[in-house]
């Protein structure tokens, strides 16, 4: 996975275990992300699944992969390593940048991909208010894709 960073402002998510969600601002410096800018060079509308989008179509492996959309004005990245699974997105023009990240591990069950579908829900609005912006329809992402089984 690529590494983000970038000197833009960023915004992370916090859940308490009580289940609300809370904003709060980072200095980008310290959460090491940004915008996925790159992804803005695809064709817009519809989701991309590879080990790294925007640099093929190479496929996703176990330990590694990434979806990608933008709507010409938002941008979404889910990025899956290892362990662990990251959510961004932004608004073009908008220094902040909304992410999240999850512990789902390599192969995780159907309530964990739910989870990522939700946690995909949350972070768009949080980059809607963080930019005053409202976010138009983004389509259902396979998260499924994102983890495939072992091969060989």
């Amino acid at each position: 996975m690529r590494k983000r960073l970038n000197a833009l402002a960023a915004l992370t998510l916090i859940t308490s275990p009580a289940g609300s969600q809370e904003i709060v601002k980072v200095k980008a410096s310290e959460a090491n992300v940004a915008r996925p800018d790159d992804i803005f060079s695809l064709p817009a509308g519809q989701w991309y699944v590879a080990k790294a989008v925007t640099q093929g179509t190479e496929a996703c492996t176990i330990e590694a992969c990434e979806a990608g959309f933008n709507t010409g004005d938002l941008v979404i990245s889910v990025e899956h390593a290892n362990e662990y699974t990251r959510v961004i997105a932004g608004f073009r023009g908008c220094e902040a940048v909304a992410f999240q990240e999850a512990q789902t591990g390599i192969k995780p069950s159907s309530s964990q991909r739910g989870e990522v579908s939700h946690l995909l829900k949350k972070v768009v609005k949080a980059a809607e208010k963080s930019c005053g912006v409202k976010a138009p329809s983004v389509p259902k992402l396979d998260v499924k894709s994102l983890y495939p089984a072992k091969s060989g």
